[in-house]
Order: structure tokens, then C-alpha cells, then sequence
């Protein structure tokens, strides 16, 4: 995909990640203007991380369930080339489950990468109520961004099956 492409498609965990990441730098070094520009690195960092190992990730979030869905979808086409013999339709779905997913993965890392990196950022910043102030933020990051995109990724591996259930059951 092209850069632009990438970008809009890195959903709100880029978003999350770029904003924390300046807000950050912003209270460590309130007067560092260049430091404020570099934001953007760990955001650029984990889109390209996520679209390197995009099946790795969605093999070790999803791994399970995207397997199972896997199989099923041999069993129902009967043979290895499903994507490639599937009407347009078809693969467009599943086109739209790899962006999906690369969306998903890019959550996960910033939420990870945002309640790890908070409460170590609390005690810098103000000490023991920082460091309560950062598990709070951390917890909230693994609910919001990390937990629900893993549970989103699994589902979107559980129904990339039903296009294929659907067509080949009414052959």
C-alpha cells in the first residue's frame, strides 16, 4: 500500500499514540519546540512495525481463531487457493479484513506501548500520585485501545469465514 494509504488507515491508535507522545514531551520539555515535531516517531515506528509483521501479529492475537476460519473455508472451497478462485466480492472482504487488521494491530501496540511507558512517565513527572495517575492512564489504555482490539481482531477473524459459508452452501 502507499504511504498515504497506510496512514489513514493506522485508525486511532496512531492517533492515541501521536498525541500521548507530544503531550509527553510537552510536560518533560515544555520549551523544546524540535523535540515536539518527533511525536510522530513511535507512531511512524509502530505503523511500519505493524505493517512488517501484519501476519505475525494477526497469527499471534488471532491465531486461533483465524485458523479455525482458515480451515473451514479449505473444507468448504476444497483446496488451498481459496482467495485466489473467490469471486471479487469475496476477496474484497477479505482485502477489508487485512486493513482491518493491520487497524487492530497498530491499537494493540499503542495501547501496550502507552500503559507501559505511563507509569514510569507519572513517577518522573510527580512521583508516588504520578505514578498512580500513570497506572490509571496504563489501565485505561489496555482496556481501551489493547483489550478491545484484540477481542475485535478475534471476531473479525471469526466471520472472514461466513462470505465463503454462504456462497459455497448455496452451490
Amino acid at each position: 500500500m502507499q504511504i498515504a494509504t497506510k496512514i489513514w488507515d493506522s485508525g486511532w491508535g496512531a492517533v492515541f499514540l501521536t498525541v500521548y507522545t507530544g503531550v509527553v514531551i510537552h510536560l518533560v520539555t515544555p520549551e523544546s519546540l524540535f523535540l515536539k515535531t518527533l511525536a510522530v516517531l513511535p507512531t511512524i515506528l509502530v505503523m511500519f512495525l505493524a505493517d512488517r509483521q501484519n501476519n505475525r501479529l494477526i497469527d499471534f492475537f488471532a491465531g486461533g481463531e483465524l485458523r479455525r476460519s482458515t480451515d473451514q473455508i479449505q473444507e468448504i472451497t476444497g483446496n488451498g487457493d481459496f482467495y485466489e478462485s473467490a469471486p471479487e466480492e469475496l476477496q474484497n472482504r477479505v482485502d477489508d479484513f487485512d486493513r482491518r487488521a493491520y487497524q487492530k494491530n497498530i491499537s494493540i501496540l499503542a495501547g501496550l506501548i502507552i500503559a507501559v511507558t505511563t507509569p514510569f512517565v507519572g513517577v518522573y513527572l510527580r512521583g508516588t500520585l504520578g505514578l498512580a495517575i500513570g497506572l490509571l492512564v496504563g489501565l485505561l489504555a489496555a482496556q481501551l485501545l489493547t483489550r478491545r482490539s484484540i477481542q475485535e481482531l478475534n471476531r473479525l477473524a471469526q466471520n472472514i469465514s461466513k462470505p465463503y459459508t454462504a456462497k459455497y452452501e448455496n452451490q
